[in-house]
């Protein structure tokens, strides 16, 4: 049996190698379905090759990378996959949507061939848009790859609602963390000022500007260390400079090489506005970092305030400031927080029973059932 894969619109793995994240993709998500099917092809939006970034055996032999020869509009691919891939969607028995703006080519393929399609609801992207033609058109694709979907994998119990009202089969299934690659540090913490770690890009919706306003209230007894790249970088520095904040540009980093990054935090932070469902907060509480995050619905649907990390109002850089503080200086709060969120982790989000969860419905799909 041969499955297809769809990418986010404009996705696809030298997107995520830009972010250090095609690890996940391959090692996560490749390689589980290649093991499960005889066939997967992988339908991206960029020019690219499957070598380029893996030399594993297995993914290279079962895993087709259908790219384009040259760059296009990602709306124009969109359109182009199912007509200029046509027979090799044929070949598929069903496709797996990565994230709900991806469905384009699956309802153009479902319209033509019949082929059932399975996606992801993990944001709120039409509501979350701004005002205007491209909200509009957001949420017509939403609706439509909603309703008509074969089944739809949300990601929070609070999606599972929304989507419910529009899809005939909505499955819970969370985003997952490798709680073997991402585990607690081995060994005491060294001495000397603290480290507050962010990952993820440096752009307005994640509110950093909050976090270097909290860390100049603490004083010099922290470094703030932003992992990944972003608009916002040279504006955040002078804000850091002009705060008398030390702070460090790590730029982006692998994800094979994050588990160390995280092994080197006394806490971490999400300060963001919205949050789907966050892929770096599940790494960081795997790894036994104490956390802090937003109160927002995204961070909510991981982070019990209190037992598993702390919440905090996003507006108020005092209030993030005392959840910081407070982790970094009781070590045993900061250690009941990091042993609860790390038991969490390992109890309902290990990538690897999750995907093998969506591998089956995947295949109930492609069947039939």
């Amino acid at each position: 049996m041969r499955v297809g894969l769809l990418p986010a619109l404009g996705g696809g793995i030298r997107a995520l190698a830009q972010s250090g994240q095609q690890s996940r993709l391959i090692d996560g998500y490749l390689r589980p379905y290649a093991e499960a099917f005889d066939g997967v092809s992988y339908f991206s939006y960029l020019p690219e090759t499957l070598a380029e970034f893996t030399d594993d055996p297995l993914v290279l032999e079962r895993v087709r990378v259908l790219a384009p020869s040259g760059l296009r509009a990602r709306g124009r691919r969109a359109v182009e996959i199912p007509f200029r891939h046509a027979a090799e969607l044929r070949a598929c028995r069903a496709l797996r949507v990565f994230q709900i703006t991806g469905v384009i080519p699956a309802l153009i393929a479902r319209r033509r061939f019949g082929i059932p399609y399975v996606t992801t609801y993990g944001f709120w992207y039409a509501q979350l848009s701004e005002p205007g033609p491209k909200r509009v058109l957001k949420r017509l694709v939403e609706r439509l790859g909603l309703r008509h979907a074969a089944a739809v994998i949300a990601t929070t119990r609070e999606l599972a609602s929304r989507a419910s009202r529009l899809a005939r089969r909505v499955e819970l299934i969370p985003n997952g963390v490798d709680t073997s690659r991402f585990h607690p540090a081995a060994g005491p913490r060294p001495d000397g000022r603290k480290r507050i770690l962010y990952v993820g890009r440096l752009s307005a919706e994640k509110n950093l500007s909050t976090v270097i306003a909290a860390a100049g209230l603490l004083g010099d007894k922290v470094t703030v260390v932003l992992v990944g790249g972003g608009p916002l970088k040279d504006e955040l520095h002078e804000q850091a400079q002009a705060a008398g904040v030390a702070a460090e540009f790590a730029g982006v980093v692998d994800q094979r090489a994050l588990p160390a990054v995280y092994a080197s935090a006394d806490a971490f932070v999400l300060a963001s506005f919205t949050e789907g469902h966050p892929k770096v907060l599940l790494e960081a509480m795997a790894s036994g970092v104490p956390c802090v995050a937003s109160d927002c619905a995204g961070n909510r649907s991981l982070v019990t305030d209190g037992r598993t990390g702390f919440l905090f109002d996003p507006r108020a850089p005092r209030a993030l400031a005392d959840r910081l503080s407070s982790v970094l200086d009781d070590p045993g709060l900061a250690r009941r927080l990091a042993e609860a969120a790390r038991a969490e982790m390992v109890s309902r989000y290990d990538l690897r029973a999750l995907v093998q969860r969506e591998i089956a419905l995947v295949r109930q799909v492609a069947e039939g059932s």
